[in-house]
């Protein structure tokens, strides 16, 4: 397993993750059993540290779960826990209150913390950075990130950190959603900002499922477009068969090689040494230029600005927080 520092400073991550929005997410047809334990623990004896979830998943499930498989498997220093609060959080207060949520949750203190998405556009965004800046100056995360911030709002946050600096934004970013490589890409690069990249295999789509079998894939337009993606499927099947391995593995290989982590999910102990491989895997540059090619269309297909869950900034709070308060979470 390969490692790299996310931001200027923060700690180093194994270059693929795990996201755990299935363990939680109401989506998602989970098993039932002790399944995340063993995901972990085979992440684990992979060398995969890096572990994502955010307090809307399940509202609060899916941190609940992976805490007690990490406390099940004892592990504490070895892995980096990411979480994650929502825009409805928009001050201090809120903020110090929800991460405090978090690590009674995970029973552990979170490692990096992000802001889910912005606050709404009548609030002032400073605020919500105060509170991320005195929840790590107060030891209750270790580092703070951000999470679908659009180019201007990440500009706009660095105006505002004062004390602490961001580490990090985490977006959608795959083969068939390019849209970052517009504006936000080119712009964390330049402020040593890490890309996280979630939803990295398009809900499956860009793994070899071939129709929709859960609400989260059928609601998806990206899953559902690029699983008709003649061009781009052939592109990833013949770019796994040349290199010996599987659709899944190229296309995270691919965002490794062009500088996000990635950090898909899975609910199969078996596809975990899969996942892993994804960043010892090379891919040669005309290959690269190949699925560049057959993925152009989606650089610019869904927008050339990041809009992901930019529509929630102009929801009320407390519907914000009312709708997820009757839905049991995300």
């Amino acid at each position: 397993m390969r490692f790299r520092t996310l931001g200027k400073g923060g700690p180093k991550v194994s270059l693929v993750g795990l996201g755990f929005w299935e363990a939680g997410g109401r989506a998602w047809k989970s098993p039932k059993g002790n399944w995340i334990i063993e995901v972990v623990k085979k992440a684990i004896e992979m060398e995969i540290n890096f572990f994502d979830t955010a307090e809307i998943y399940g509202f609060g499930n899916s941190e609940r779960l992976l805490g007690e498989a990490l406390k099940r498997l004892n592990v504490k220093d070895d892995v980096i826990v990411a979480s994650k609060v929502g825009g409805f959080r928009f001050y201090e207060g809120l903020i110090i209150k929800g991460i405090k949520a978090i690590n009674r949750r995970l029973a552990r203190t979170v490692d990096l913390i992000q802001a889910h998405w912005p606050p709404p556009a009548w609030m002032p965004l400073c605020k919500a950075i105060r509170g991320l800046e005195e929840a790590v100056l107060n030891g209750l995360a270790h580092y703070y990130g951000l999470s679908n911030y659009p180019a201007d709002l990440v500009e706009r946050v660095l105006e505002c950190s004062k004390r602490v600096e961001p580490i990090s934004n985490q977006v959608q970013y795959s083969l068939a959603y390019r849209t970052p490589e517009n504006e936000l890409k080119p712009l964390l690069k330049k402020q040593e900002l890490s890309l996280i990249a979630w939803s990295p295999l398009a809900k499956g789509a860009l793994a070899g499922i071939l129709s929709p079998k859960d609400p989260a894939q059928r609601s998806d337009r990206i899953f559902m477009t690029a699983v008709k993606d003649r061009k781009l499927q052939e592109a990833l099947k013949t770019v796994a068969e040349k290199l010996n391995t599987s659709k899944a593995i190229i296309a995270l290989s691919w965002l490794i090689q062009k500088g996000a982590i990635p950090i898909p999910g899975t609910r199969k102990v078996n596809r975990v040494a899969e996942i892993a491989s994804a960043a010892d895997l090379e891919i040669s540059d005309d290959l690269i230029k190949m699925l560049d090619d057959a993925s152009k269309q989606y650089v610019t297909r869904w927008g050339r600005k990041y809009k992901v869950l930019q529509w929630l900034r102009y929801v009320p709070c407390s519907i914000q927080y009312l709708s997820l308060l009757i839905t049991r979470g995300a």
